[in-house]
């Protein structure tokens, strides 16, 4: 299993090269009534797609996404893990027991505290989910190719901007952090 460095959570700060500019201006308020909108919809066609995704192998959208977060961030514990998503610590466990009888994720012991554990994915066991998931990796890098370096520079700003900004919003909603273990 290769590692997995765990990207740092991104501020979100003004940008500084740009003059401010009021949201109330009219050309600026439906720009950005049309991305939220656009927004939306993603966020609705992924939620859709991971739940369909589910369905084919039997599984929950949240089991999904937590593999998702998983392969993406690398191991974590459980502590960790219940912090990303949001669950609490008994429904973190059913989950990690979900996906370990499916056999796509492993617990094994915290090199660092003996009264963790870390939960990795287990990748050989992934096939299945990962072909249902590679005409929506084609697509999108396809689309992603039309774009020149210095618009997916910014299109990659927006992205992590937006994630920290809802990984933060979520915490807050659920009242959780996410302790070492739990």
């Amino acid at each position: 299993m290769s590692t997995f460095e765990k990207p740092s959570v991104t501020k979100i700060t003004p940008i500084k090269s740009r003059p401010p500019r009021s949201p109330d201006s009219p050309p600026l308020t439906r720009k950005i009534e049309e991305l939220s909108r656009e927004m939306r919809l993603m966020s609705s066609f992924d939620a859709l797609f991971s739940q369909a995704v589910a369905e084919r192998v039997g599984m929950h959208a949240t089991d999904i996404e937590t593999m998702d977060l998983l392969n993406t961030l690398g191991p974590m514990t459980a502590g960790e893990l219940a912090g990303r998503t949001g669950l609490s610590s008994g429904a973190t466990t059913r989950l990690i027991d979900r996906m370990e009888r499916a056999g796509y994720v492993r617990r094994r012991p915290d090199e660092h505290d003996r009264r963790c554990v870390i939960v990795e994915p287990v990748d050989e066991n992934l096939g299945e989910i990962g072909a249902l998931f590679q005409p929506l990796a084609d697509g999108l890098t396809e689309l992603w190719s039309t774009f020149a370096e210095s618009e997916l520079d910014v299109i990659i700003d927006f992205v992590r901007r937006n994630n920290a900004l809802v990984a933060e919003i979520n915490a807050r909603m659920r009242g959780r952090g996410g302790g070492a273990c739990y």
